[in-house]
Protein backbone atom coordinates (compact mmCIF):
# COMPACT_ATOMS: atom_id res chain seq x y z
CA UNK A 1 0.00 0.00 0.00
CA UNK A 2 1.19 3.46 -1.17
CA UNK A 3 1.23 6.19 1.73
CA UNK A 4 0.58 9.44 0.72
CA UNK A 5 2.99 12.16 0.23
CA UNK A 6 2.21 13.65 3.18
CA UNK A 7 2.38 10.80 5.40
CA UNK A 8 5.87 9.57 3.84
CA UNK A 9 7.58 13.08 4.92
CA UNK A 10 5.97 12.62 8.62
CA UNK A 11 7.56 9.57 8.19
CA UNK A 12 10.74 10.16 7.48
CA UNK A 13 11.21 12.94 9.73
CA UNK A 14 10.31 10.60 12.39
CA UNK A 15 12.70 8.05 11.14
CA UNK A 16 15.20 10.81 10.71
CA UNK A 17 14.74 12.11 14.26
CA UNK A 18 14.53 8.71 16.15
CA UNK A 19 18.10 7.80 14.17
CA UNK A 20 19.96 11.17 15.60
CA UNK A 21 18.70 10.33 19.01
CA UNK A 22 19.52 7.24 18.56
CA UNK A 23 22.99 8.02 17.07
CA UNK A 24 23.85 10.69 19.38
CA UNK A 25 22.26 9.28 22.76
CA UNK A 26 24.79 5.98 22.06
CA UNK A 27 27.47 8.67 21.65
CA UNK A 28 27.14 10.14 24.85
CA UNK A 29 27.20 7.37 27.34
CA UNK A 30 29.53 7.39 30.42
CA UNK A 31 30.97 11.03 29.52
CA UNK A 32 30.27 12.24 32.95
CA UNK A 33 32.86 9.51 34.31
CA UNK A 34 35.66 11.25 31.98
CA UNK A 35 37.98 13.13 34.15
CA UNK A 36 37.68 16.46 33.85
CA UNK A 37 39.66 18.15 31.32
CA UNK A 38 40.12 14.58 29.52
CA UNK A 39 39.90 12.92 26.53
CA UNK A 40 40.23 9.35 25.43
CA UNK A 41 42.97 9.83 22.38
CA UNK A 42 46.36 11.25 22.85
CA UNK A 43 45.45 13.22 19.35
CA UNK A 44 42.80 15.19 20.84
CA UNK A 45 45.47 16.76 23.04
CA UNK A 46 47.22 18.32 20.10
CA UNK A 47 43.94 20.10 18.80
CA UNK A 48 43.06 21.40 22.27
CA UNK A 49 46.75 23.17 22.47
CA UNK A 50 46.18 24.79 18.79
CA UNK A 51 42.76 25.42 19.43
CA UNK A 52 44.02 27.38 22.96
CA UNK A 53 46.83 29.13 20.45
CA UNK A 54 43.77 29.70 17.80
CA UNK A 55 42.04 31.94 20.68
CA UNK A 56 45.06 33.64 22.10
CA UNK A 57 46.72 34.91 18.65
CA UNK A 58 43.72 35.17 16.18
CA UNK A 59 45.95 32.32 14.21
CA UNK A 60 48.28 29.40 14.79
CA UNK A 61 51.95 30.00 15.05
CA UNK A 62 54.17 29.18 12.39
CA UNK A 63 55.97 26.48 14.24
CA UNK A 64 54.78 24.06 17.44
CA UNK A 65 57.71 24.71 19.40
CA UNK A 66 56.14 22.92 22.34
CA UNK A 67 57.52 19.46 21.12
CA UNK A 68 59.87 18.03 18.73
CA UNK A 69 62.19 20.81 20.11
CA UNK A 70 64.82 22.30 19.40
CA UNK A 71 63.49 23.11 15.72
CA UNK A 72 59.79 22.84 16.92
CA UNK A 73 57.43 21.33 13.80
CA UNK A 74 56.60 23.42 11.35
CA UNK A 75 52.31 24.08 11.58
CA UNK A 76 52.44 25.06 7.51
CA UNK A 77 52.00 21.20 6.76
CA UNK A 78 49.65 21.23 8.94
CA UNK A 79 45.38 21.52 8.29
CA UNK A 80 44.35 22.91 11.46
CA UNK A 81 40.60 24.12 10.54
CA UNK A 82 39.09 21.64 13.23
CA UNK A 83 40.95 23.74 15.65
CA UNK A 84 39.95 26.63 14.45
CA UNK A 85 36.13 25.76 14.14
CA UNK A 86 36.79 24.49 18.16
CA UNK A 87 38.16 27.99 18.94
CA UNK A 88 35.70 30.35 16.81
CA UNK A 89 32.83 28.57 17.67
CA UNK A 90 33.58 28.84 21.87
CA UNK A 91 34.17 32.80 20.87
CA UNK A 92 30.82 32.77 18.88
CA UNK A 93 29.05 31.10 22.17
CA UNK A 94 30.70 32.22 25.03
CA UNK A 95 28.58 35.23 25.23
CA UNK A 96 25.68 33.38 25.35
CA UNK A 97 26.50 30.47 27.80
CA UNK A 98 29.43 32.17 29.75
CA UNK A 99 30.30 28.73 31.70
CA UNK A 100 30.71 26.92 28.15
CA UNK A 101 34.45 26.63 27.66
CA UNK A 102 36.40 25.03 24.07
CA UNK A 103 36.91 21.87 26.40
CA UNK A 104 33.69 21.20 26.64
CA UNK A 105 33.11 22.13 22.42
CA UNK A 106 35.71 19.67 22.01
CA UNK A 107 34.36 17.07 24.41
CA UNK A 108 30.80 17.08 22.49
CA UNK A 109 31.64 18.03 18.71
CA UNK A 110 32.58 14.82 17.65
CA UNK A 111 29.02 13.17 19.03
CA UNK A 112 27.40 16.16 16.88
CA UNK A 113 28.98 15.95 13.56
CA UNK A 114 28.84 12.30 13.27
CA UNK A 115 24.93 12.54 14.33
CA UNK A 116 24.73 15.23 11.24
CA UNK A 117 26.58 13.87 9.13
CA UNK A 118 24.67 10.34 9.59
CA UNK A 119 21.41 12.26 9.23
CA UNK A 120 22.48 13.55 6.01
CA UNK A 121 23.64 10.40 4.60
CA UNK A 122 20.28 9.30 5.86
CA UNK A 123 18.31 11.74 3.48
CA UNK A 124 20.72 10.73 0.57
CA UNK A 125 19.77 7.30 0.76
CA UNK A 126 16.02 7.56 0.98
CA UNK A 127 15.90 9.51 -2.36
CA UNK A 128 18.31 7.15 -3.70
CA UNK A 129 17.38 4.14 -2.43
CA UNK A 130 14.40 3.91 -0.56
CA UNK A 131 13.13 4.20 3.20
CA UNK A 132 13.84 0.99 4.35
CA UNK A 133 17.63 0.64 3.02
CA UNK A 134 18.35 3.67 4.61
CA UNK A 135 17.16 2.84 7.71
CA UNK A 136 19.01 -0.54 7.83
CA UNK A 137 22.41 1.03 6.71
CA UNK A 138 22.10 3.88 8.87
CA UNK A 139 21.02 1.82 11.94
CA UNK A 140 24.16 -0.32 11.45
CA UNK A 141 26.39 2.89 10.96
CA UNK A 142 24.91 4.53 14.09
CA UNK A 143 25.70 1.31 16.29
CA UNK A 144 28.78 0.18 15.04
CA UNK A 145 31.45 -0.27 17.57
CA UNK A 146 34.27 0.72 15.23
CA UNK A 147 32.40 4.56 14.37
CA UNK A 148 30.94 4.10 17.90
CA UNK A 149 34.61 4.30 19.67
CA UNK A 150 36.07 7.08 16.98
CA UNK A 151 32.81 9.37 17.27
CA UNK A 152 31.95 9.42 21.22
CA UNK A 153 31.87 12.36 23.58
CA UNK A 154 35.36 12.62 24.51
CA UNK A 155 37.54 11.28 21.85
CA UNK A 156 38.33 15.16 20.45
CA UNK A 157 39.87 13.65 17.48
CA UNK A 158 38.96 15.12 14.04
CA UNK A 159 37.55 11.77 12.83
CA UNK A 160 33.65 13.00 12.73
CA UNK A 161 34.69 16.57 11.21
CA UNK A 162 35.97 15.40 8.24
CA UNK A 163 33.31 12.66 8.33
CA UNK A 164 30.77 14.83 8.33
CA UNK A 165 32.15 17.47 5.98
CA UNK A 166 32.71 14.45 3.43
CA UNK A 167 28.96 13.49 3.40
CA UNK A 168 27.93 16.68 3.00
CA UNK A 169 30.70 17.01 -0.02
CA UNK A 170 29.47 14.31 -1.79
CA UNK A 171 26.06 14.48 -1.10
CA UNK A 172 25.24 18.24 -1.74
CA UNK A 173 26.81 17.10 -5.50
CA UNK A 174 24.20 14.15 -5.81
CA UNK A 175 21.89 16.17 -4.93
CA UNK A 176 22.78 18.92 -7.67
CA UNK A 177 22.79 16.11 -10.06
CA UNK A 178 19.15 15.25 -9.45
CA UNK A 179 17.86 18.34 -9.60
CA UNK A 180 17.80 18.13 -13.58
CA UNK A 181 15.78 15.23 -13.37
CA UNK A 182 13.10 16.55 -11.18
CA UNK A 183 12.28 19.09 -12.81
CA UNK A 184 10.50 22.43 -11.49
CA UNK A 185 8.20 22.96 -13.95
CA UNK A 186 6.61 19.88 -15.84
CA UNK A 187 4.63 19.63 -18.70
CA UNK A 188 5.20 23.46 -19.00
CA UNK A 189 5.34 25.33 -22.32
CA UNK A 190 6.39 29.23 -23.21
CA UNK A 191 7.05 31.24 -20.44
CA UNK A 192 6.41 28.74 -17.44
CA UNK A 193 8.71 25.98 -19.12
CA UNK A 194 11.84 29.15 -19.60
CA UNK A 195 11.40 30.29 -15.46
CA UNK A 196 11.73 26.92 -14.66
CA UNK A 197 14.46 26.16 -16.35
CA UNK A 198 16.33 29.17 -15.14
CA UNK A 199 15.33 28.54 -11.45
CA UNK A 200 17.06 24.81 -12.27
CA UNK A 201 20.26 26.08 -13.21
CA UNK A 202 20.25 28.35 -11.00
CA UNK A 203 19.97 25.31 -8.20
CA UNK A 204 22.40 24.10 -9.70
CA UNK A 205 25.07 26.38 -9.49
CA UNK A 206 24.46 27.00 -6.06
CA UNK A 207 24.76 23.50 -5.01
CA UNK A 208 27.98 23.07 -7.15
CA UNK A 209 29.56 26.31 -5.33
CA UNK A 210 28.39 24.80 -2.07
CA UNK A 211 29.82 21.18 -2.87
CA UNK A 212 32.80 23.04 -3.66
CA UNK A 213 33.23 25.21 -0.54
CA UNK A 214 32.56 22.26 0.92
CA UNK A 215 35.09 20.20 -0.52
CA UNK A 216 37.56 23.31 0.23
CA UNK A 217 36.98 23.14 4.13
CA UNK A 218 37.43 19.73 4.22
CA UNK A 219 41.28 20.18 2.03
CA UNK A 220 42.11 22.01 5.07
CA UNK A 221 40.85 19.81 7.74
CA UNK A 222 42.39 16.26 6.91
CA UNK A 223 45.13 15.14 4.10
CA UNK A 224 43.51 11.94 2.92
CA UNK A 225 40.25 14.33 2.29
CA UNK A 226 40.64 13.68 -1.52
CA UNK A 227 39.22 9.91 -1.32
CA UNK A 228 35.94 11.76 -0.99
CA UNK A 229 36.91 13.62 -4.32
CA UNK A 230 37.76 10.41 -6.04
CA UNK A 231 34.51 9.16 -5.14
CA UNK A 232 32.62 12.52 -6.92
CA UNK A 233 35.04 12.32 -10.01
CA UNK A 234 33.98 8.85 -10.17
CA UNK A 235 30.45 9.71 -10.86
CA UNK A 236 32.13 12.25 -13.13
CA UNK A 237 33.77 9.68 -15.11
CA UNK A 238 31.04 7.59 -15.41
CA UNK A 239 28.61 10.06 -17.33
CA UNK A 240 32.05 11.19 -19.27
CA UNK A 241 31.99 7.67 -20.67
CA UNK A 242 28.72 6.73 -20.79
CA UNK A 243 27.38 9.76 -23.15
CA UNK A 244 27.74 11.60 -26.32
CA UNK A 245 28.63 15.04 -25.59
CA UNK A 246 30.12 16.75 -22.97
CA UNK A 247 27.46 19.13 -20.44
CA UNK A 248 28.12 20.88 -17.47
CA UNK A 249 31.20 21.56 -18.11
CA UNK A 250 30.63 25.08 -16.69
CA UNK A 251 29.72 23.31 -13.35
CA UNK A 252 32.18 21.80 -13.11
CA UNK A 253 34.37 24.49 -13.68
CA UNK A 254 33.08 25.97 -11.08
CA UNK A 255 33.13 23.60 -8.49
CA UNK A 256 37.12 23.00 -9.59
CA UNK A 257 37.45 26.49 -8.65
CA UNK A 258 35.74 26.56 -5.22
CA UNK A 259 38.53 24.51 -3.66
CA UNK A 260 41.45 24.21 -6.07
CA UNK A 261 43.21 27.62 -6.35
CA UNK A 262 42.17 28.31 -2.25
CA UNK A 263 44.08 25.38 -1.27
CA UNK A 264 46.82 25.58 -3.14
CA UNK A 265 47.06 29.58 -2.42
CA UNK A 266 46.16 29.27 1.43
CA UNK A 267 47.87 25.81 2.32
CA UNK A 268 51.63 25.46 2.07
CA UNK A 269 51.57 22.07 2.59
CA UNK A 270 49.49 21.91 -1.19
CA UNK A 271 52.54 23.64 -2.56
CA UNK A 272 55.89 22.50 -0.65
CA UNK A 273 54.54 19.43 1.28
CA UNK A 274 56.79 16.72 3.09
CA UNK A 275 56.69 14.13 4.92
CA UNK A 276 52.74 13.29 5.76
CA UNK A 277 51.89 16.20 2.81
CA UNK A 278 54.10 14.84 -0.05
CA UNK A 279 51.50 13.39 -2.00
CA UNK A 280 48.91 15.86 -0.18
CA UNK A 281 48.16 18.03 -3.90
CA UNK A 282 48.25 14.58 -6.03
CA UNK A 283 45.77 13.56 -4.11
CA UNK A 284 43.15 16.35 -4.05
CA UNK A 285 44.27 18.92 -6.42
CA UNK A 286 45.31 16.77 -9.45
CA UNK A 287 42.53 14.30 -10.40
CA UNK A 288 39.89 17.22 -10.51
CA UNK A 289 42.11 18.79 -12.54
CA UNK A 290 43.13 16.08 -15.05
CA UNK A 291 39.55 15.35 -15.40
CA UNK A 292 38.53 19.00 -16.81
CA UNK A 293 41.31 18.50 -19.11
CA UNK A 294 39.59 15.23 -20.27
CA UNK A 295 36.74 16.78 -20.49
CA UNK A 296 37.83 20.00 -22.25
CA UNK A 297 39.66 18.16 -24.56
CA UNK A 298 37.27 16.10 -26.18
CA UNK A 299 34.81 18.95 -25.99
CA UNK A 300 37.14 21.01 -28.35
CA UNK A 301 37.89 17.52 -30.55
CA UNK A 302 34.17 16.43 -31.00
CA UNK A 303 33.16 20.50 -31.82
CA UNK A 304 36.26 21.18 -34.20
CA UNK A 305 37.15 17.73 -35.31
CA UNK A 306 32.90 16.33 -36.46
CA UNK A 307 34.13 12.75 -37.67
CA UNK A 308 35.40 12.05 -34.41
CA UNK A 309 31.63 12.66 -33.37
CA UNK A 310 30.20 9.21 -33.76
CA UNK A 311 33.10 7.41 -31.78
CA UNK A 312 32.59 10.44 -28.84
CA UNK A 313 32.15 7.33 -25.91
CA UNK A 314 35.00 5.26 -27.32
CA UNK A 315 37.25 8.53 -27.50
CA UNK A 316 36.11 9.37 -23.68
CA UNK A 317 37.38 6.06 -22.94
CA UNK A 318 40.35 5.94 -24.28
CA UNK A 319 41.04 9.78 -22.65
CA UNK A 320 39.58 8.09 -19.39
CA UNK A 321 42.15 5.12 -19.92
CA UNK A 322 44.72 7.75 -20.61
CA UNK A 323 44.12 9.81 -17.47
CA UNK A 324 44.34 6.26 -15.30
CA UNK A 325 47.41 5.30 -17.20
CA UNK A 326 49.47 8.76 -15.73
CA UNK A 327 47.71 8.32 -12.56
CA UNK A 328 49.05 4.83 -12.35
CA UNK A 329 52.21 5.86 -13.52
CA UNK A 330 52.94 8.62 -11.01
CA UNK A 331 52.54 5.84 -8.38
CA UNK A 332 55.27 4.10 -9.65
CA UNK A 333 57.43 6.72 -10.04
CA UNK A 334 56.96 7.98 -6.10
CA UNK A 335 56.53 4.48 -5.13
CA UNK A 336 59.97 5.34 -2.80
CA UNK A 337 58.67 7.98 -1.28
CA UNK A 338 55.42 6.07 0.49
CA UNK A 339 56.94 4.92 3.20
CA UNK A 340 57.53 7.74 5.54
CA UNK A 341 58.89 8.56 8.74
CA UNK A 342 57.49 11.18 11.45
CA UNK A 343 60.41 12.86 12.47
CA UNK A 344 60.34 16.60 11.90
Amino acid sequence: MQLPPYLQKILVCALLLYLMFLTFGIRIQGVEHLPAGHFTENDAFLYQWMAEKIAENGTLPSRDTHRWLPLGRDNGQLLPLYSYAIAYTHKAMAWLFPALTRYHIQLYITAICFTLGLGVLFLVLVRSHGLLFASIVSVLLATLPGSVERSAAGFGDRDAWCWMLGVLAVAVYLWKEQILLNPLVKGGTGVAEKEGKGIRNWYRYFATALAGFVVFLGGLSWESFGLFVLIILCAELWKFCTTETESHLKEYLIWMLMFVPGLYLISPSYRSGYSYATHLAALTLAPPVTVFILRGLRYLLLKYYPPLRSHARKLAGGLTLFGIGIGIGYILLQSGTFAYSYRY
